[in-house]
């Protein structure tokens, strides 16, 4: 056996259609700033993502030929599908830049365009949730995209009013310029990542536009993932809940009747522990000593939730600031959960 084999034990249901694409499920790896690089888009298609995406990534950095914007283009061997999600403030800068992003052998199944960061300095960029104030400028964006070839997947958020287009009247718009799927938040611009996404309006544009929507916001369980499939997306983006426990795919893919392999549906802390020096290692390599760590620090939290003597890990390895010496606590780290389960009365 491999140390990581395939999340689904059986290949038995037809491949799942969404946004152009075919997949193996519906759930997939949101956007995340600042956190989808490559190790954890490859960490997430181990734990059975059936498609990731990259960060957003600025076309205005990828024209200037920025070294560090195109080394966000990567893709390492045994990801998933991935989605490159793009952003700009005009629609001449988006396809300017998706030229380098798109170019020939590129390992990238769809290009997203951001639409929904809050972000202040994204807004003032003219990009983002801005662009669901310039209707015109972001069905056109959606337009220059087409020419590529690929799948066009706008992510967006709930209009609120006041703006020019309702939610419903933008998702139109977006599908009449050529996209195949919309990536729709629930929240508004304003909320940002404050308060609770609006579900209902996900589920009503979900039927208003069949096979089209893909649902996001306040995905932390699978009834969560199980309302917005059974209200009729095509699937479902996970961000913050599946940061929070990223046994959350393979908990779904469990919960929604798929075969799905006991080292996933069921993790011994010896199989969690090898994921974890994997991933590190994995960041390391890319990224550096101090990255490797804080990553490593945020999944550690996620992973091992639950688990009697987690704490003392935790407390352990916030003392340590590189990967080198993190790795080391993890791999020593079955001795908090033994310790605890000793002088906790456990005998089973």
């Amino acid at each position: 056996m491999t140390r990581f084999p395939p999340v689904l034990t059986s290949p038995s249901r037809p491949g799942w259609e969404t946004g152009g694409l075919v997949l193996d499920s519906p759930l997939m790896l949101a956007p995340l700033a600042g956190v989808t690089i490559p190790p954890v888009r490859l960490f997430y298609s181990r734990l059975g993502a059936s498609a990731t995406h990259t960060e957003m990534i600025s076309c205005a950095g990828l024209i200037r030929t920025n070294r560090k914007t195109a080394g966000m283009l990567q893709v390492l061997p045994g990801e998933g599908p991935v989605i490159v999600q793009l952003f700009a403030g005009d629609p001449d800068t988006l396809s300017k830049g998706a030229e380098t992003a798109l170019a020939e052998g590129t390992l990238f199944r769809a290009v997203g365009i951001n639409m929904a960061c809050p972000m202040p300095k994204v807004l003032k960029k003219g990009a983002g949730a801005r662009l669901l104030e310039n209707p015109d400028t972001a069905f056109a964006m959606v337009k220059a995209l087409t020419r590529f070839g690929f799948p066009v997947w706008p992510k967006i958020r709930k209009c609120p009013p006041g703006y020019p287009l309702t939610t419903e009247e933008f998702c139109r718009g977006l599908l009449d310029a050529g996209a195949s799927l919309v990536c729709l938040h629930g929240r508004t611009p304003a909320q940002r990542y404050a308060g609770e996404a609006d579900r209902d309006i996900v589920a009503r544009m979900a039927k208003m536009f069949p096979g089209k929507i893909c649902a996001s916001g306040d995905v932390y369980s699978p009834r969560d993932i199980s309302f917005y499939l059974d209200a009729g997306c095509s699937s479902v983006l996970l961000a913050r809940g599946a940061v929070a426990d990223p046994f959350l795919f393979a908990r779904t893919l469990a919960f929604l009747g798929y075969d799905v392999h006991n080292i996933y549906g069921n993790p011994s802390p010896d199989f969690q522990i090898l994921l974890l020096l994997d991933f590190g290692d994995g960041v390391s390599a890319l990224c550096g000593q101090r990255m490797a760590a804080l990553f490593a620090k945020r999944i550690l939290a996620g992973l091992f939730r639950g688990m009697a003597g987690v704490g003392g890990l935790r407390r352990a390895a916030a003392s340590v600031s590189s990967w080198t010496d993190l790795r080391g606590i993890i791999e020593q780290s079955g001795e908090y959960f033994e310790r605890r389960e000793k002088y906790s009365g456990c005998t089973v």
